[in-house]
């Protein structure tokens, strides 16, 4: 599964969406389409960005927002997505983010500061994805406001961690392969020694 299939996937029906970061308003089609949004608000940065996002939601319930993160979208979203960002980029558009909304997220590194940060100011991990693409994997997850007490493999590898899925082995026997290569590094051990519990955790 790709990342912007397992975003959608992840998303409840019937949302009105803030999509931040959109790009070309892939996942705000998808979403519209498919029934998993009534709305969206199509987010970026990026100007041209979200002139190829108007082309392609022409016709639909879709308001565009030129801007960084959540500042001048409008309220009434119930579901939020930020995909294809780094995860301190991602943290730092979520910073002091206090609503009872839906989040879907994508971040393309960080993952386990994105898990820890979220679990420890008020949001459960409720589901997590891991997707593929173009040769990587990819945790796809899905928030809600909430308690989640996960462990520390947990925060490294996923809500899935110790009942894996084929995707999470998948990624965990590449993330074992690719640290082994750095023996002296203290985080390279640390992510072996994680991977190699996942994978011990196969039925």
């Amino acid at each position: 599964m790709r990342r912007l299939e397992a975003a959608l996937e992840l998303l409840p029906s019937g949302v009105v969406l803030a999509d931040i970061g959109c790009d070309h308003g892939k996942l705000c089609l998808d979403a519209l389409t498919t029934g998993k949004a009534t709305k969206v608000y199509a987010c970026d940065i990026s100007a041209p960005s979200l002139d190829k996002a108007r082309a392609a939601l022409e016709g639909l319930n879709a308001e565009f927002v030129c801007c960084d993160g959540l500042e001048k979208v409008p309220d009434g979203y119930t579901a939020v997505s930020v995909c294809g960002m780094g995860g301190e980029t991602m943290l730092g558009i979520l910073d002091g983010f206090d609503r009872d909304v839906t989040l879907v997220l994508q971040p393309q590194t960080h993952a386990f500061d994105v898990r820890k940060t979220l679990t420890q100011n008020g949001y459960r991990l409720a589901k997590e994805i891991i997707a593929f693409e173009r040769g990587r994997y990819y945790p796809v997850m899905r928030f809600e406001r909430g308690n989640s007490n996960l462990d520390e493999l947990q925060m490294l590898f996923g809500l899935d961690a110790y009942e894996p899925t084929e995707a999470l082995v998948a990624m965990a026997e590449k993330i074992k392969k690719e640290h082994s290569t750095y023996p002296e590094n203290e985080r390279s051990q640390r992510l072996i020694l994680a991977a190699e519990r996942v994978l011990s955790n196969v039925k």
